[in-house]
């Protein structure tokens, strides 16, 4: 079996000289697959990739993983999806920081023949159709979080929002349909802070909205990443129980805390699905025997304290101890 080939630019810090040692193994070992992330930091990307190279390592790909280092470094993201443009790699697995800054590299990507394919996201780019995408559906999400707001504050009450990365499009549309659907239920949001993706970040932003507004009734978080946050800040204020969490991705930690009294509800992706059918479908792709555009919808599902020792984690997270191949 040929020695897989794992590339890591952690936060932009690959040189030239990598970049060119990648390309030539690249054309020399055939079968390749690149995967560019705004971040790799954090539970969610951790179980993208499990499931991204379980299933590159059974289909025979090799895999080059290249991490922005952060939502605000667009203009890295996008060079190192044209690098993967200029290694000539067989497919793109991309998830764009902002699809609106993508539509130069989408065309770039469809002029050389290589497939572009959203994981997390059925947008890459806003006026270029992606050839195929996995992800569930981030209106979906948010109005799952409407029911879950809803059903936790049966009589309304007021809600502090760490919105997510500013301008990533999951985010901003997970909060739109979460907006929507609460529309007339009676819950008020009366604060709303967009951040990086950083647990560290979140509690810090979590700490002020509660310091502003002490009698708060929630905190909405757009991620796992920022509920964390959002839960360590309301534990540390001894109020787990009395101002509710509420986010979606369920990591180790989000359970660890929901075990504690301190997460009320998440509406838990599959990540772990969602990467591995991204392999797939780019494999079809690949082949010709997946139609252009293909979009695969992953179901989320809502997970709270009652039900969580009965959820099947196999879809949501790498198994314990797992680490991405250096």
């Amino acid at each position: 079996m040929k020695k897989d080939l794992k590339t890591w630019l952690a936060k932009g810090s690959a040189t030239a000289a990598a970049l060119l040692m990648t390309a030539s193994a690249v054309a020399a070992d055939g079968k390749t697959l690149g995967v560019s992330m705004p971040i790799l930091a954090g539970p969610w990307y951790t179980a993208i990739l499990y499931g991204v190279e379980t299933k590159a390592e059974e289909l025979g790909y090799e895999v080059v993983v290249l991490d922005a280092g952060g939502y605000s470094n667009i203009d890295r993201q996008l060079s190192q999806v044209q690098n993967l443009i200029t290694q000539q790699v067989d497919a793109i697995l991309v998830d764009p920081a902002n699809p609106s800054a993508f539509n130069g590299v989408a065309r770039e990507a469809r002029g050389a023949g290589i497939p572009l394919i959203g994981v997390s996201s059925p947008i890459v780019a806003s006026d270029v159709p992606p050839d195929g995408a996995v992800s569930s559906s981030h209106c979906t999400l948010g109005e799952m979080m409407a029911d879950g707001a809803e059903a936790v504050l049966p009589e309304g009450g007021t809600i502090g929002v760490l919105a997510g990365p500013g301008g990533a499009f999951w985010a901003e549309e997970r909060l739109r349909c979460f907006k929507e659907n609460t529309a007339d239920s009676g819950i008020e949001i009366v604060a709303s802070l967009s951040t990086e993706q950083d647990v560290a970040t979140a509690l810090t932003t979590a700490n002020d909205i509660i310091q502003r507004f002490p009698d708060v009734s929630m905190l909405y978080a757009a991620d796992d990443t920022y509920g964390v946050g959002a839960a360590r800040a309301v534990q540390q204020a001894g109020k787990c129980g009395e101002i509710k969490v509420l986010f979606a991705v369920l990591g180790e930690a989000a359970q660890d805390l929901m075990e504690q009294g301190c997460v009320d509800y998440v509406v838990a992706q599959k990540p772990v699905t969602i990467g591995a059918q991204s392999v797939d479908l780019a494999d079809k792709l690949i082949s010709g025997s997946a139609e252009h555009g293909a979009v695969r919808t992953i179901s989320p599902v809502a997970v709270y304290p009652e039900n969580l020792a009965e959820i099947d984690l196999t879809e949501i997270r790498q198994p314990k101890g797992w680490r991405p191949k250096n």
